[in-house]
């Protein structure tokens, strides 16, 4: 038995609207985990997901309030009801909080890699929730800071910018949305996807292998699903 099995059975010993906040607690992980994935395979910024992350970062506060007002109590009670219950939420605390580490720090990852372009872009900047647009502005800060020290300071004004584009080569380090990808198709596609000349009818959860250019408008929109 793992611990889906565990919180199904507690879940049925529970009350209506105690199951239907359950199931939203459910929804909410199972969202998260899609944000996740997407975000780990996706070779750009997805958008930050801002209500959804609210609704479990405010989850997270409430487990670990509760686990920290009742941990003794719970530890000491010979109720096996109430202990089970600890184990239950500490059990989802962690591999919650497991997702949303992860999807933090490759976020992270990327903002780090693409600092640059993010900051000059205004499309990239709307994906940002504000202490990610507050992170970035200070790696770009630091970056700037040891650029100069180290090099910058010693060439010539005009060379001095890390956004040059000039003479066909650009110092800006860009997502490669030519990368191919893994998708899953979670409902017929309209319109197939024509490649080279040919036309690619997407069904229904069949699996294709396509450039992440193709395929990003379909996963905004949530008719595919990277994988």
């Amino acid at each position: 038995m793992d611990i889906d099995d565990i919180l199904k059975a507690f879940d049925q010993e529970t009350s209506r609207p105690q199951r239907s906040q359950s199931k939203l607690y459910r929804q909410d992980y199972e969202s998260l985990k899609k944000a996740w994935i997407n975000e780990r395979t996706s070779p750009e910024l997805l958008h930050y997901e801002v209500d959804l992350m609210e609704r479990i970062l405010k989850r997270i506060r409430q487990q670990m309030e509760f686990i920290e007002l009742n941990s003794i109590e719970l530890q000491s009670s010979e109720e096996k009801d109430i202990k089970l219950l600890l184990v239950i939420i500490e059990s989802e605390l962690d591999r919650v909080n497991f997702v949303v580490r992860s999807y933090l720090r490759t976020r992270l990852d990327k903002i780090d890699k693409f600092t640059i372009y993010i900051h000059n872009e205004e499309q990239e900047l709307k994906k940002l929730s504000p202490e990610e647009t507050e992170y970035m502005n200070r790696h770009l800060e630091i970056l700037v800071e040891l650029y100069n020290k180290q090099f910058l300071s010693k060439l010539p004004e005009s060379l001095h910018t890390l956004d040059d584009t000039s003479g066909g080569i650009s110092m800006i380090e860009s997502p490669e949305l030519s990368k191919s990808v893994f998708i899953r198709v979670l409902k017929d596609i309209e319109i197939p996807i024509v490649i080279g000349g040919e036309e690619i009818d997407m069904k229904q959860d069949e699996i294709y292998v396509l450039s992440y250019r193709l395929v990003k408008d379909l996963i905004q929109a949530e008719e595919v699903a990277l994988i």
